[in-house]
């Protein structure tokens, strides 16, 4: 969901395989004590979780789904086929003494946890897709595996006789993504996934294989798109709002930044303490207000733009994930699509983008509401990620505290003008 972040070494991950009974955790004797399988990711994308599954196999023989992450580097998950190997075997829980395992034993279930997180729900979609298929004259040719697995959202993959398909469940809240694909889908069928079946009882729906793999290598190409689709749609939202989403106003984000400024963990790893939170608050109402002048419409906002919700297609980019999709200002996709692009790339890529825009106002129209918009747009990112750790609980917040982290420290040196990373956030040369 969030925009990559800078690349750092990536921790090894365990995995606690458990029997639905949770009697039996698979591990391997090493002396007198009992491993888990303890795998290392291989990079940044695919993001861990969808790299789990497969490393598993490979490790222990067995295949797994995955149920909950306990945290950034703790998984559990439950067999679904094969037999254990390399020394891998089944062992009663009372056997681990110490550690991961009597720790997840002993812990509750949030009640916060998404559906796919329990025991059974991995079973229960394969159930669901198979006839799913079949009334479109196809059938699965292999094994589901999980693609993406965290909170907010899980996305399986399926080959078939008709090509891959995706099945996505998300967080309630989230749900409108299928409606509103399906609408841009009958003005842009190449530039949004194609959705082939929805069950709105279960919050799942699945699409067709999009014949390219993210993350987006042209990114100028990406944002001439949304441009070309946000600019479609001026004066003409009433749909997307009728699909489900959401219309955020910039009163809306102002009104939103006293209670952000009580929440002291989000600024915490940013530095920011008490005495200097009021004069940031005061300061993004302000920018609010300016940009709120400048006159620009709302349209569609993607939400939840960068690279990796990007894959180049031979006829163009296709954007997906459209889950945090709204009627809002348009600039506010660009402060996590830039997030992890250096200063010339990035100054490149606004330049494409604004030029898209030329129909409704003018370059410098233009380049002035994206220096007022960074800021915001930032803000649109806090806000997104402090409610993301409301809905689910303290349990996974491990999830978005980080990148709500990030959102803070972008706010705190816009304020002092000195944020480098994010282009123009100094005094901008015109774009």
């Amino acid at each position: 969901m969030n925009a990559p972040v800078a690349q750092t070494p990536l921790a090894d991950l365990e995995v606690i395989i458990c029997s639905a009974d949770r009697r039996r955790v698979l591990a391997r004797a090493d002396g007198d004590a009992l491993r888990l399988p303890r795998l290392r990711p291989t990079g940044a994308w695919p993001p861990p979780s969808s790299q789990l599954p497969g490393a598993v196999a490979a490790e222990t023989g067995l295949l797994v789904a995955l149920l909950e992450p306990l945290d950034s580097t703790l998984f559990v998950a439950e067999p679904v086929g094969g037999e254990p190997t390399a020394g891998y075997a089944w062992h009663d829980v009372d056997a681990f003494g110490v550690g991961p395992v009597p720790r997840w034993l002993r812990r509750s279930a949030p009640s916060t946890a998404p559906p796919w997180y329990r025991a059974g729900w991995f079973a229960a979609a394969v159930a669901w897709l198979d006839p799913v298929l079949a009334e479109r004259g196809v059938r699965r040719t292999g094994p589901v595996t999980q693609i993406r697995h965290w909170t907010t959202s899980t996305v399986l993959r399926a080959p078939t006789t008709g090509g891959a398909v995706f099945l996505k469940a998300v967080l309630p809240h989230l749900a409108a993504e299928p409606g509103v694909i399906t609408f841009l889908a009958r003005q842009w069928p190449r530039a949004v996934p194609e959705v082939l079946a929805h069950s709105a009882a279960d919050g799942w729906w699945v699409t067709a294989d999009f014949e390219a793999q993210p993350p987006a290598r042209d990114g100028a190409a990406a944002l001439r798109m949304l441009a070309r689709m946000q600019t479609a749609t001026v004066g003409r939202t009433a749909p997307l709002v009728a699909a489900g989403c959401p219309q955020v106003s910039l009163d809306d984000l102002a009104a939103r930044v006293p209670a952000l400024l009580r929440r002291s963990q989000l600024w915490q790893s940013a530095g920011v303490d008490r005495a200097g939170l009021t004069g940031i608050g005061m300061w993004l109402q302000d920018r609010c207000a300016e940009l709120d002048d400048l006159d620009l419409p709302s349209t569609l906002v993607h939400g939840d733009l960068h690279p990796g919700n990007v894959a180049d297609r031979p006829d163009g980019p296709l954007l997906f994930d459209w889950s945090f999709a709204s009627v809002a200002h348009p600039l506010l996709d660009l402060a996590g699509w830039l997030h992890p692009l250096a200063e010339p790339e990035a100054r490149r890529q606004v330049g494409a983008y604004l030029d898209g825009w030329r129909q409704v106002a003018s370059p410098g129209e233009l380049s002035e509401a994206w220096r007022v918009a960074k800021p915001v747009a930032a803000l649109a990112e806090l806000v997104k990620f402090a409610d993301l750790v409301d809905r689910t609980g303290p349990d996974y917040e491990f999830d978005y505290l980080p990148m709500a982290g990030v959102w803070a420290r972008r706010i705190r040196d816009a304020v002092a003008g000195r944020d480098a990373h994010l282009t123009g956030w100094r005094d901008p040369q015109p774009i």
